[in-house]
Order: structure tokens, then C-alpha cells, then sequence
């Protein structure tokens, strides 16, 4: 038998025995002032004193019976305790709902994990064809004579598809702290809009995309976050850009803003090549290119996931309809601040 065990539970029963040993005190006394000194008054406290006893031993195996389970949580948190009081109900209770609250955090540290592990293979291999081209081109240049400008063009392309492969998972991982780098603000759509077109406008030229800009007001606030929502936009706009250039042909880029029903709603459309029925309802997850990527070699799968995950994270709605060779709308919609 466990001493310290016994102690502890004549300490948390002091009290009761406390309170006999002074009940009983007080009979002889009074006893004693009232009628002298008899033995009969020794019988109903030496009763008591013996329902007593019966009272702690029955106490005692129901204190050592559930103490011997909370030892047996220590070696197995998944083992049954068998509450009797009322106060072992409630303990169980506790340790039950910690437990199931422990069980699904311990799930989400692993799904998350696991997810990280998926993020990070699928990223390794999206930056391993960019490097194998670059040694295809060296080799190349080696055993042939080419054009060495050619080559250094070529190199510069998949320099670029590594960088900006870099710059997405770079942002992904700086989702996961979001929180320290969210700053919610009034944000003017048609100057942040403005601003990503001007960023791009070489790009724009040599795409043969043109894009065109009309908006309800001369300012348009939301409340977002600056930074992130124009890296959402910045991402959709190149996916527009990237799917609508077609050597030849000069193609339309329209992005309207308007108001709707208390929220402001920007739409991108393109003319683009667009996306199969099938596809459409996966192009949000990560790392899916669909039919698209296999057309398109520097396809990441990255970048609507991560717009998905910005404009959630911003309290945002983004949408997307397509209809092939005819091209794709994508759709944000804000809380508009007045």
C-alpha cells in the first residue's frame, strides 16, 4: 500500500474526522455537566466512532481504486477510468475532453505535415525540369555549334521559371504566418489594379494582350490587406496573360470593377485559351495543372491555390468560370468600405 497515498487521503478527510473527534467532545461534556461522569455516553460514541471507520474504509477503496487508474493514464492516456463520486465523474470528464482535444491537434500536426512533405516533393520536382533543361542547353551548346545568344535566352527563360517557382512557395510558406503580416485596411482597387498593369506593361506588349480597365467610381475602396491582395491579383492577371498569348493574334484583357448588393466585385476576364468543364472544379488545388499544364511546360499548380488560400485568409470570395477556346473569369468579391 502506498503510504503517501493514505496520507493524502487522511488529509483530504481531516475535516470530517475533525468534526467527529470534536461531536464527540461535546457529548461527553455535556454529559459531564449535566449528569457527572457516566459510561453510558461512551456507547453511542464508540457506535459512532465505528460507523465512522466503516465510512473511511469504503471511502478508502473508492479513492484507491480510481488513484490506482490515474496512475494507469500515465502509462496509457487511453485507459478507462471508473468514477464512482461525483468529483471522479467530473475529473473523468476533464480528462476525456483533453484527451479528444490533445487527439485532434496531435491529427492536425500530422495532416499538416504530411501536407508540407507533399508541398515540398512536388516543388523539388517542379524545379527539377527547369534545371535539366538548363544542362540540355549547355550540353548541346557543347557537342554543337549554336547560337550562343540563343542558348543564353534560353537559359534566362528557365532562370526565370525557377525564380518565380521559388517566390511562390516562398509566399506559401509566408501564409502560415499570416496573421504577424496582415494589416486590414480601406485599399483603392482601381489605383492597385492601375499600379499591376503598369508593373506588367512590357510583358503585355510583347503577349500581344492588351488590357482594358473600366470601374463605377474613380475610387473603389475595400477592406483588404494591400500587400496580399495585390499579390492575388498580380498572380490572376499573369495566368491571364500567360493562357491568352497566342503568336499572331492580339488578344483583350478586360477587368471591370462595379458595385453589388453592399460588396465590390472585380472580374478578369481573358480570351484565352480556356479551361476544360472537367478541370474546373480542381483548378483551386494545389499543384494541379489539368490539361492546360501539360500544354503549358512552366505550369506550376501553385498559383490559383494560392490565391484560393490569400483571398480566404482575407475574408475574400474568388471564383472562376471558363469555357474553352473562349476563354476565363475570374471573379473576387469584397467587403466594400464606405
Amino acid at each position: 500500500m502506498n503510504s503517501t497515498l493514505f496520507t493524502n487521503f487522511i488529509k483530504d478527510r481531516i475535516n470530517i474526522i475533525g468534526v467527529f473527534m470534536l461531536n464527540s467532545s461535546l457529548l461527553i461534556l455535556f454529559f459531564n455537566l449535566e449528569q457527572g461522569t457516566r459510561k453510558e455516553v461512551m456507547y453511542p460514541i464508540v457506535l459512532s466512532g465505528f460507523l465512522l471507520i466503516l465510512l473511511l474504509i469504503s471511502e478508502w477503496i473508492k479513492y484507491y481504486s480510481f488513484h490506482r487508474s490515474l496512475q494507469n493514464v500515465q502509462e496509457n492516456i487511453h485507459h478507462n477510468l471508473h468514477p464512482v463520486t461525483a468529483e471522479q465523474k467530473l475529473i473523468t470528464n476533464i480528462k476525456t475532453s483533453a484527451v479528444q482535444r490533445q487527439a485532434s491537434v496531435v491529427n492536425q500536426i500530422i495532416a499538416k505535415h504530411r501536407n508540407q512533405r507533399y508541398f515540398l516533393s512536388q516543388w523539388i520536382h517542379n524545379l527539377k525540369t527547369p534545371i535539366s533543361v538548363v544542362d540540355l542547353i549547355i550540353q548541346k551548346c557543347s557537342l554543337e555549334k549554336s547560337d550562343p545568344y540563343q542558348a543564353l535566352d534560353n537559359i534566362k527563360q528557365e532562370n526565370k521559371r525557377l525564380h518565380d517557382s521559388i517566390e511562390q512557395v516562398l509566399t506559401l510558406i509566408r501564409l502560415e504566418d499570416f496573421e504577424k503580416d496582415y494589416e486590414p485596411e480601406p485599399v483603392d482597387l482601381v489605383s492597385s489594379i492601375k499600379k499591376l498593369l503598369h508593373s506588367r506593361k512590357r510583358q503585355f506588349i510583347a503577349s500581344d494582350v492588351f488590357p482594358e480597365l473600366s470601374h463605377e467610381a474613380e475610387e473603389m475602396k475595400v477592406l483588404s490587406d494591400s500587400k496580399w491582395n495585390e499579390l492575388m491579383l498580380d498572380q490572376v492577371i499573369s495566368n491571364a496573360m500567360k493562357y491568352s498569348k497566342e503568336p499572331g493574334n492580339t488578344k483583350k484583357l478586360y477587368i471591370n470593377i462595379t458595385y453589388k448588393e453592399g460588396h465590390t466585385v472585380l472580374s478578369i476576364k481573358d480570351e484565352g485559351i480556356g479551361i476544360p468543364a472537367y478541370d474546373l472544379n480542381r483548378v483551386f488545388e494545389p499543384f494541379f495543372t489539368g490539361d492546360n499544364g501539360r500544354k503549358y511546360r512552366d505550369s506550376t499548380g501553385i498559383g490559383l491555390y494560392m490565391c484560393k488560400e490569400i483571398a480566404r485568409k482575407l475574408d475574400h470570395e474568388i471564383s472562376i468560370t471558363s469555357k474553352l477556346q473562349e476563354g476565363t473569369e475570374v471573379i473576387v468579391t469584397y467587403i466594400t468600405k464606405l
